[in-house]
Parts: structure tokens; C-alpha cells; sequence
């Protein structure tokens, strides 16, 4: 082999070895602008679509943000309510967070001449007049769905994975869902 022959070859294995280099630091800055991305996503508050089933049963859907384990630790988690609660940040699979507003005009009907009081299966009240005393309850009942969205169908062949869809059906007929927030740890 000559030595001309040796220098065009170190010179080649040099340029190839400086591409992949750059391309691989190229790629951890992009990896690093997705994270951070996911993370401002996880951050924010979206609006949640929502729908009615059977004419009463109020629906919310939205879509699961998918972040680091270590972005979530340094930048999302709650972290005194994880403790308060028993667990550490490293147990977590998903967060889960759902707003509720629950709103409605009831007529009182008066028991006797000190007490008004309403009760049905999601909400009662009571209003005595002489001690001023208020005593009153709301209930409801969510039911939260986690499903798998698919990138590709073809008559019953799915393939693909896209994400992830958090469907939330909210049973009481005065409440409505205001926002929630599902947040997949990696």
C-alpha cells in the first residue's frame, strides 16, 4: 500500500468519524427539545372535548402526555403529595388530574318553620334558620378510560401506535368536567 493511498484513507475514516459525531450530537439536541417540549405540553392547561351520552352522562377526551421520568421528577410532580401520601416518584406509572365544577338551582322545601332542606342521589342541603347551621353534600362518580390510538387501519387490522386517549365519564348530571391533565412517566 502506498503512502499516499494510507493518507486518503485516514482522511476518509477521519471525515466519517466527524459526520457521526455531529449527527449524533445533532440528534441528543433534538431528543433534548422533544423533552423539553413534552414537558411544557405536560405544563399546560388544556381544554378538554367534551360530549353527552344518554342524554345526561357528560364525557371528556383528551390526550396523555407522554414525559421522562427524570423531567417529570425535576419539573412536574408534586412532590409533597407523593410523600404525604406514602410513595415515591420512582413507583409512578401516570398522573392522573380532573376539575369538576358542579352547578344547579334547587328549590328549598321548608320542613318546618326553621329548616329548609333539598336531597337527591347527588347533592343535599340543609339551612336551619335558628342556628344558622349549613350542612350540605355534593357526590359524583368518574369512570376514567385509558385507550390505545392507532397510527395506521385497515378494515379490522390496526397497527402503529400514536398515543394515548384518557376518556372521562363524569356521572352526576350537574357536574361538568373543566380540565384534566393525564400524564404518562416513561
Amino acid at each position: 500500500m502506498k503512502k499516499g493511498d494510507l493518507y486518503w484513507a485516514l482522511f476518509v475514516m477521519c471525515v466519517i468519524v466527524s459526520m457521526l459525531w455531529l449527527s449524533s450530537s445533532d440528534r441528543r439536541r433534538y431528543e433534548r427539545q422533544i423533552r423539553d417540549l413534552e414537558v411544557r405540553l405536560a405544563q399546560a392547561d388544556e381544554k378538554v372535548d367534551t360530549f353527552v351520552i344518554r342524554d345526561t352522562i357528560h364525557v371528556a377526551q383528551t390526550k396523555v402526555v407522554e414525559v421522562d421520568k427524570t423531567d417529570y421528577k425535576k419539573l412536574l410532580a408534586d412532590k409533597q403529595l407523593i410523600r404525604d401520601l406514602g410513595l415515591k416518584v420512582s413507583e409512578l406509572e401516570s398522573e392522573n388530574k380532573t376539575l369538576l365544577a358542579t352547578r344547579d338551582t334547587v328549590v328549598l322545601n321548608p320542613i318546618n318553620d326553621s329548616v329548609l332542606a333539598y336531597k337527591d342521589k347527588w347533592f343535599s342541603f340543609s339551612y336551619e334558620l335558628n342556628t344558622r347551621v349549613l350542612d350540605w353534600e355534593v357526590r359524583d362518580s368518574l369512570t376514567t378510560y385509558v385507550s390505545q390510538e392507532y397510527k395506521h387501519r385497515f378494515l379490522w387490522w390496526k397497527w402503529g401506535k400514536k398515543g394515548y386517549r384518557v376518556t372521562i365519564v363524569n356521572h352526576n348530571p350537574r357536574s361538568r368536567i373543566e380540565y384534566s391533565k393525564y400524564i404518562k412517566i416513561k
